[in-house]
């Protein structure tokens, strides 16, 4: 609909605002993410990025490439990584995958479980409000009575599905992250709306009185 008047009245302007901002959210992209890492140091207990899997809205794999070692690998983690010498003698070179994995997150929500960790490793980081953790999430953590829940048990219990049943994959980890999300989604981001419009008075509008 169009104004009458020759100009934009000042309720045209808000809608118009309004449809902007309503555009714009609809329009930010959701990728998902999950890295597995090798063991380094002595004692292997330190984190090394292996290898990078990331999935867009749809599921669908988008990037997902073996790391080449900057330093020497004392702890492959096989059993749970899933990550062999020969996968990752000839990867793609660090700063090269940090590079491309950053411009592919520009911009984007970003989600994942214990993000924490693959960030750390990748050297990055990234808007807090464009994030959505499946380990921090209120209801998931529910199901572990307050506890960080594991990705293997939320996504046997809310989606029925068996994963990390020996080597990981950090397709199917980024993947599954993603459902659980979607799954959660709406309940989410109202819970995160409200938290953003709430009054930062004391939880009290402005200019209201204090009855006590």
């Amino acid at each position: 609909q169009t104004c009458a008047l020759p100009i934009l009245c000042w309720v045209c302007w808000v809608c118009l605002v309004f449809v902007f901002q309503k555009q714009e959210k609809k329009d930010i992209e959701v990728v998902a993410i999950d890295c597995e890492m090798v063991g380094i140091h002595l004692d292997g207990q330190g984190n090394m990025l292996a290898r990078v899997s990331i999935v867009n809205s749809k599921g669908e794999t988008i990037y997902d490439k073996f790391v080449k070692p900057t330093t020497k690998v004392t702890d492959y983690r096989t059993p749970v990584s899933g990550i062999r010498p020969e996968d990752i003698e000839h990867g793609e070179v660090f700063v090269k995958v940090k590079k491309e994995v950053m411009q592919i997150l520009k911009n984007k929500l970003l989600v994942g479980h214990a993000l924490e960790h693959d960030l750390k490793v990748l050297r990055i980081s990234h808007p807090k409000h464009m994030i959505r953790d499946t380990s921090t999430y209120w209801q998931f953590k529910q199901l572990t009575e307050g506890r960080t829940p594991g990705l293997k048990r939320l996504t046997l219990h809310f989606l029925g599905a068996s994963i990390q049943e020996g080597e990981h994959s950090s397709v199917q980890d980024a993947k599954a992250a993603l459902q659980l999300y979607m799954l959660a989604r709406k309940d989410w981001e109202l819970l995160l709306k409200k938290r953003r419009n709430r009054p930062r008075n004391g939880n009290k509008p402005p200019n209201t009185p204090n009855t006590r």
